[in-house]
């Protein structure tokens, strides 16, 4: 009986400790599943996150590539070089390849080096702007010129055509052809390009082929000069403190100047030579040949300049400045003259030349200069060529 009822109170003590258990169970189970809802929440919630991340950065992506598009298409990257219009002159496109094309001839023909670009113009701009500028004159000067060629009847000879297509061969050669590939300059354009270059250059020539020099007296003569200033051991004038104003001797050593001067003409006279003159009276330093057009002395040197024969001398000349002498040494250089004359009559031309220009331009609609279209201009930079230098 007692070892019965021991076991019933064992059998009620676990009764009574599994319904506990039970309850504990049960409690345990609601936090574990709690916890497990907890963590899907979250779980959800990270997901959630970073699908809007995920959809932030596609987004972003795609805005990232349109923008670039549109830089794309401004810039002109990507598209054909012979069908990019970078500006108008006068109504006349001018495509990528024409301005390639002339700026890497000018950046080879000149040397441009990165060292040179990275310098100051006198202007203050910097030398890839000014190189720009005087390139972008070059081009227009040559669109504005062609089309008032062909407005005036001007055309090429079949010998001018061939020069053309010889000259375009001989470029195309002398260039890498993976440089004229990326440039997209092909031989056709080049040939259209210097058609225009020959045509611009034929209205040159009908403005300027009956411009005539006319013939001048070239001569040298040997100058025996007596300051009346103060002069350096150069023989250069010391000036005042403007930088302008000559510093004037005293009247004394003006009086001994002159006396100087009277003394060197009696010795001329008696055969002396001029040159030995200079060193005995110490005046070699401001004395000398000079050779120039007669007519261009100051006077009144220039008037005995015109009628002096060779081995004459002038009478004693007296200006602001000095007291002189003048023996002709070469009455009419002919050679040096000829040279002179050539750069003369070459100033001449060009005159002419930028004189018409003007008129030029306003015929040709192009007065108010390039119209440039978006940004590619701008972006050109000759940087960007040199490598091809040193290739």
């Amino acid at each position: 009986m007692e070892i019965i009822a021991e076991i019933c109170s064992i059998n009620d003590w676990e009764k009574e400790n599994m319904g506990t258990n039970k309850k504990k169970s049960k409690k345990t189970n609601l936090r574990d599943k709690e916890s497990s809802l907890k963590k899907e929440r979250m779980a959800l919630e990270k997901r959630g996150k970073r699908k809007k991340l995920l959809i932030s950065v596609v987004f972003a992506v795609a805005g990232i590539m349109i923008a670039a598009a549109v830089l794309w298409k401004i810039s002109g990257a990507g598209t054909v070089p012979s069908q990019k219009s970078v500006f108008s002159i006068g109504g006349e496109e001018v495509f990528l390849d024409e301005v390639n094309l002339c700026i890497l001839q000018n950046v080879m023909n000149i040397g441009i080096t990165d060292n040179m670009l990275n310098t100051t113009s006198q202007d203050g701009s910097s030398m890839d702007d000014f190189y720009k500028d005087k390139i972008l004159q070059v081009i227009t000067d040559y669109k504005v010129e062609a089309k008032i060629a062909e407005q005036q009847g001007i055309t090429l000879s079949e010998k001018d055509r061939d020069a053309i297509r010889v000259d375009a061969v001989e470029y195309m050669g002398t260039v890498d052809g993976r440089i004229l590939k990326q440039l997209g300059i092909t031989q056709e354009r080049v040939i259209e390009i210097y058609t225009q270059r020959y045509l611009a250059h034929a209205l040159e020539e009908s403005v300027i082929k009956d411009l005539k020099v006319e013939e001048q007296k070239y001569c040298t003569m040997y100058m025996l000069l007596f300051p009346k200033v103060e002069t350096d051991a150069n023989g250069d004038y010391v000036r005042e403190d403007d930088g302008e104003t000559p510093v004037m001797l005293s009247e004394e050593d003006i009086k001994k100047k002159k006396e100087d001067c009277e003394k060197a003409y009696e010795e001329l006279k008696d055969g002396a030579d001029i040159e030995e003159i200079a060193v005995k009276y110490g005046v070699s330093n401001v004395s000398g040949e000079e050779s120039n057009l007669a007519e261009s002395f100051e006077k009144p040197f220039s008037e005995y300049a015109v009628k002096l024969k060779e081995g004459e001398y002038s009478p004693i000349l007296e200006t602001a400045s000095c007291y002189g002498i003048l023996k002709m040494i070469t009455e009419n250089n002919e050679e040096i003259a000829e040279q002179i004359m050539g750069y003369y009559k070459s100033d001449l031309e060009q005159e002419t030349i930028d004189e018409n220009k003007t008129k030029w331009y306003e015929e040709a609609g192009a007065g108010s200069g390039a119209d440039f279209v978006g940004s590619t201009w701008e972006n050109i930079s000759l940087y960007d060529f040199v490598k091809y230098v040193e290739e």
